[in-house]
């Protein structure tokens, strides 16, 4: 999934002639828990790349693929587990009726939650997905082979959907 970059908005600075604080409150959490990546990016100097959606994006993904594991698992850290969706959603008969994590089948929540318990025990950290691109039919079947991965593979899938997230939300603040 590719995010279309969006123009600014002529209320809000660019990112290039922001100050730094007024920087880190706008960007720092296009990656969760990211001020110290957004603190870098800025640090770097950011010219007029910065003021496009996809050239700040770019700037902050160039700072996380930089970061120290420790970093990047902080950043991981700050995704809201999706147990408490998928225990929320109601429950439909008729698999036809479950396009999204709103509403499933009993056996899809029940496998569901058990796969993202396995998964955390697992891997030490809670699975993370572009919810908005997968059916839940879609989202059990990628949990049910990501739970397969091997811990480097399995960081390398999740970077990828933390990416796609941090993209959806340096786009969203462009959009404001």
């Amino acid at each position: 999934m590719s995010v279309s970059p969006s123009s600014n908005s002529p209320s809000q600075p660019l990112p290039s002639r922001m100050q730094r604080q007024a920087f880190l409150e706008t960007f720092s959490n296009c990656f969760r828990n990211g001020t110290t990546l957004a603190g870098r990016a800025f640090d770097k100097g950011l010219d007029c790349d910065a003021d496009t959606s996809r050239g700040l994006f770019e700037i902050l993904r160039a700072e996380f693929r930089a970061a120290s594991e420790t970093e990047k698992f902080e950043v991981l850290k700050g995704y809201t587990p999706l147990d408490p969706r998928i225990e929320a959603a109601k429950v439909v008969a008729d698999e036809s009726q479950a396009a999204s994590l709103d509403a499933m089948t009993e056996y899809q929540k029940g496998r569901l939650l058990e796969l993202l318990g396995a998964y955390v025990e697992k891997f030490g950290f809670d699975a993370i997905f572009v919810v908005r691109s997968y059916t839940t039919a879609q989202l059990l079947a990628a949990l049910e082979a990501r739970i397969h991965n091997d811990r480097q593979t399995e960081l390398a899938v999740t970077y990828g959907e933390v990416e796609l997230l941090a993209e959806i939300q340096v786009v969203a603040r462009f959009a404001a």
